[in-house]
């Protein structure tokens, strides 16, 4: 990871968590979970929450600000998985422990006053695009389907970093210097670019994106992902699938984390707790 990108994560890992939510962890079906619970006005809905870092770096207290933020808002309870991470587990690693740990979650709604169908599945950077290919796996093995998909500045699409002219540009934060490392260990070892890859390695490949959940997309306007962003999210919309976007322009890749109580930074995740309130 670019040495400014870890100094920024480690900040948002030191972010304090909101007044009016308790926070634990607890390990279940072998997954480690982080889950930020509202003292009040609580609802039965939940949220799958996943941290992001390119697939190679992160944790779940990246997201103190924002799970406190939704469980204390929206009154539910968010869950943030820790899972493996490469070069020592490469894909499918990550996707599988998030997956195990929305089955887990989806099959014990009840027995914590929880709804298996008022559950969605969030992620910020690599982890909005882990968010998006969960959303993909879960359809096609069926069970409860996540009422929403909240997708911060989403890391989608392996092709990018296969293009090499992308790497003269210094995109603040994550350039495509970093994506391409980042994506060669994730997909090794299998290139980035390559004709094929593993099915739900990189969200942006898969061809039929109908009777997914309706997304939330939250975009940079100069982030390196703000072109794949878009056209994830157009290709959503012709697929018959609720999306809404939400474009900061002149803003970098994770700015909300940088500057968390400018007026442009809650703008951004008033929209997908909006969003969210809207759906569960």
């Amino acid at each position: 990871m670019l040495p400014l990108a870890r100094l920024l994560y480690d900040f948002a890992a030191r972010t304090k968590i909101l007044e009016g939510v308790d926070v634990s962890t607890e390990v279940n079906d072998g997954i480690e979970m982080r889950i930020y619970s509202p003292q009040a006005s609580r609802s039965d809905a939940a949220i799958l929450w996943i941290f992001g870092g390119g697939h190679v770096a992160g944790r779940p207290e990246h997201l103190n600000h924002i799970a406190s933020l939704a469980a204390k808002e929206l009154g539910v309870s968010v869950f943030v998985p820790r899972y493996r991470l490469a070069p020592r587990h490469p894909f499918p690693a990550d996707l599988d422990d998030c997956f195990r740990a929305w089955t887990w979650l989806a099959a014990n709604a009840g027995a914590r006053g929880l709804s298996a169908e008022r559950l969605a599945v969030a992620g910020h950077s690599a982890g909005g695009g882990l968010a998006a290919a969960l959303a993909q796996k879960i359809l096609d093995h069926g069970g409860p389907q996540p009422r929403a998909q909240c997708l911060f500045y989403p890391m989608l699409d392996d092709r990018v970093a296969a293009d090499r002219s992308l790497d003269e540009i210094n995109h603040f934060v994550w350039n495509n210097k970093a994506n391409h490392v980042a994506w060669s260990t994730y997909l090794f070892p299998h290139a980035p670019g390559s004709a094929s890859i593993p099915e739900y390695a990189a969200a942006a490949r898969r061809g039929d994106l109908s009777a997914l959940p309706p997304a939330w997309i939250g975009l940079c306007g100069i982030d390196l992902f703000a072109d794949e962003d878009r056209d994830y999210a157009r290709r959503l919309k012709d697929a018959g699938v609720e999306c809404e976007v939400h474009v900061v322009d002149g803003a970098p890749h994770a700015f909300e984390l940088f500057e968390p109580n400018a007026s442009v930074s809650r703008e951004f995740e008033r929209s997908a707790i909006a969003f969210l309130s809207r759906i569960l």
